[in-house]
Parts: structure tokens; C-alpha cells; sequence
């Protein structure tokens, strides 16, 4: 499925439940489909947690807006954010510090 497919199927499903009153039946049904369709290493992160969460953002609105707004930004943009990047000066950081403990275990 080409990313075009993706933002067009997750389109619908956003329309669906915003809707007043939301179908979440119809919200899980789609989302289950398009689920099974996704590779998941290949898909943001943000997505699967979309598609997995109806039952949740059927309870908590605050919840229900962030995922919203996350997912609508991917489709009208393409951008996504699956977090906070590590920097390279961390990563060295924490081999540091791993060493060091090492080195004094073996003393």
C-alpha cells in the first residue's frame, strides 16, 4: 500500500469519528481492515497506535484529540514525530559510563 492509500484510508476513518455521535463500531471495523493491511515496520508509529486505540479514544476525549491531531497532521502532511531522538553525545555518554562500570567491576 503506497503512503497516498494509506493517508486516503485513514481520511475516512477520522471522518467517521468525528462524526456526531461518533460509529465507533464503523471506526473499529475500518481500522481493523486497513490493520491487516499495513506492514508495521514500514508505518509510523503514531498510525498503529491510532488503529489499535478506538476503544480508549471512545472513553477519553483528551486522549481522543491528541491521537486526532497526530494522525491528521500525518495525513495532511506526511510528517510524523515517533520521538524524542537521542542524541549522539547521549549514546556516548551512556558507553561511557558503561565502560567505566565494567573497568571497575573488573578491578
Amino acid at each position: 500500500m503506497d503512503m497516498d492509500e494509506l493517508c486516503r484510508r485513514l481520511a475516512v476513518i477520522l471522518a467517521v469519528e468525528e462524526q456526531e455521535p461518533a460509529d465507533w463500531s464503523e471506526v473499529e471495523r475500518l481500522a481493523s481492515e486497513l490493520q491487516q493491511q499495513l506492514p508495521i515496520d514500514a508505518t509510523p508509529e503514531a498510525v498503529h497506535h491510532y488503529l489499535d486505540d478506538a476503544d480508549i479514544r471512545a472513553r477519553d476525549e483528551k486522549y481522543a484529540v491528541r491521537q486526532r491531531l497526530e494522525v491528521r497532521r500525518f495525513v495532511e502532511t506526511g510528517g510524523y514525530d515517533d520521538g524524542t531522538p537521542i542524541p549522539i553525545w547521549g549514546c556516548a555518554l551512556v558507553l561511557l559510563v558503561g565502560a567505566g562500570l565494567v573497568n571497575w567491576l573488573m578491578l
